[in-house]
C-alpha cells in the first residue's frame, strides 16, 4: 500500500512539473514558438520566397546547411546582401540579423573573417555592428524596410578590399524571445581583385583580460578591450570584452549592462 501511495506522489509531481514547464513555455512566445527564418519554418513550411540575394541574384534558402553556387564579389565595387527574413511574432520582434563570411566546417571548426550584424532594440532603436579585424571590408552597412507584418527586408552593402577564396555565409537570426536560427550557405562567395593597399586596419593591441586588469587595480567599468570588441558589465558585476552583436544580445535579455 506504501509503494502505491509513493509511485502516486511521484506521478503528480511529475505531471506537475510538466504543467510548470509548458505554462512557463508559453508565457516566453505570443504565439508558438519559431525562431525568425529566411526560408522555411520547422515543419518544413516555405515561407519566404528568394529569402536570400547576393548581388542581385536570388536563392531560396531550404535547410540548415546548403551549398549554393559561388558568387563573385569584386574587390572596391559595392556589394549587396539582401535577406528576407520572417518573423512569426511580427516585424517589432526581430532583434538581430547577421551575415559572416567564414570559412566554416562545421561548429567547432570555422574561422569567421568578416561580420555584419543589424540590431534593432524592443524600444525600435536599430544599430549595426561590424567585427572584421582582418580589414576585408569598407564602409559596411545594414538597413531594414518593413515589408509586411511579419516579413522585414534586411540589405547588407560593403566594398571589399582584399581577396577571399570561396567562403561559406552564415547567417544568423534572433528574436525577442531567445529564438534563434542558423543557415550556412556554403560556397556562397569569393572576392577577387588586387588589395587596396590605402586601407589600412586597426592593428589590435595587446590588452590583458579583463579580469586581469580589474586584478591590477582597474575598476570594471574602465577595463579596456581589443579592437572589435565591445566592454560590458555582466549582471555579477564582472567585465567582459564580446562582440558588438553579443553584447546587444545581452543588454536585450537583461544578462549585461
Amino acid at each position: 500500500m506504501t509503494k502505491i501511495l509513493l509511485q502516486l506522489v511521484i506521478a503528480a509531481g511529475i505531471l506537475s512539473s510538466v504543467f510548470i514547464l509548458t505554462t512557463a513555455y508559453a508565457e516566453i512566445c505570443d504565439r508558438p514558438c519559431e525562431a525568425p527564418t529566411i526560408g522555411v519554418l520547422d515543419n518544413g513550411q516555405r515561407i519566404v520566397e528568394n529569402g536570400l540575394v547576393i548581388s542581385g541574384r536570388a536563392f531560396d534558402v531550404e535547410n540548415q546547411i546548403q551549398t549554393i553556387p559561388t558568387m563573385t564579389l569584386n574587390i572596391g565595387t559595392l556589394s549587396k546582401i539582401k535577406l528576407v527574413v520572417y518573423e512569426n511574432d511580427g516585424v517589432a520582434a526581430l532583434r538581430n540579423v547577421a551575415i559572416t563570411i567564414s570559412d566554416y566546417q562545421d561548429d567547432k571548426n570555422r574561422n569567421d573573417k568578416a561580420r555584419i550584424s543589424f540590431n534593432q532594440a524592443f524600444t525600435g532603436a536599430q544599430t549595426v555592428s561590424v567585427m572584421d579585424n582582418g580589414g576585408l571590408l569598407k564602409d559596411a552597412t545594414a538597413t531594414a524596410t518593413q515589408l509586411d507584418e511579419f516579413r522585414t527586408e534586411v540589405v547588407f552593402s560593403f566594398r571589399p578590399v582584399k581577396p577571399v577564396d570561396t567562403s561559406a555565409l552564415v547567417v544568423d537570426l534572433w528574436d525577442q524571445d531567445q529564438s534563434s536560427r542558423t543557415n550556412v550557405i556554403r560556397d556562397a562567395v569569393k572576392i577577387t581583385g588586387a588589395e587596396i593597399v590605402d586601407f589600412v586596419p586597426g592593428t589590435p593591441s595587446k590588452v590583458p583580460a579583463p579580469l586581469k586588469q580589474v586584478a591590477g587595480g582597474t575598476a570594471p567599468e574602465n577595463v579596456k578591450c581589443r579592437a572589435g570588441f565591445e566592454l560590458v558589465i555582466r549582471t555579477t558585476g564582472a567585465p567582459a570584452c564580446v562582440y558588438p552583436f553579443t553584447a546587444e544580445i545581452l543588454r536585450s535579455w537583461g544578462m549585461a549592462s
